[in-house]
């Protein structure tokens, strides 16, 4: 019987070798690397839990950020600028 982890080299760690707070902090550090601006290929890590992480934070914070251009609608903006103009008269 073995009571102790055997080493079997860092790409064979289980997924549950890094704890919870380690891997959010890694996908939060993905986030803020795709806020920054920073490219996918430049993440730090090279375990593959840790890896994945990061590229999810990363990938995240890349489509949830998309430009939201509002379309404005020419004729109610008028409207507006129209009922101002009465107002100030």
């Amino acid at each position: 019987m073995v009571t102790h982890k055997t080493n079997l080299g860092h790409k064979n760690l289980p997924s549950k070798f890094f704890d919870d707070s380690t891997l959010k902090r890694d996908f939060e550090s993905g986030q803020l690397a795709a806020i920054r601006g920073k490219h996918s290929n430049d993440c730090p890590f090279r375990l593959h839990d840790r890896k994945a992480a990061w590229q999810n934070g990363f990938r995240d914070a890349t489509y949830e950020n998309t430009p939201n251009t509002s379309q404005t609608n020419k004729a109610s903006t008028h409207g507006h600028i129209i009922n101002l103009r009465e107002l100030l008269k």
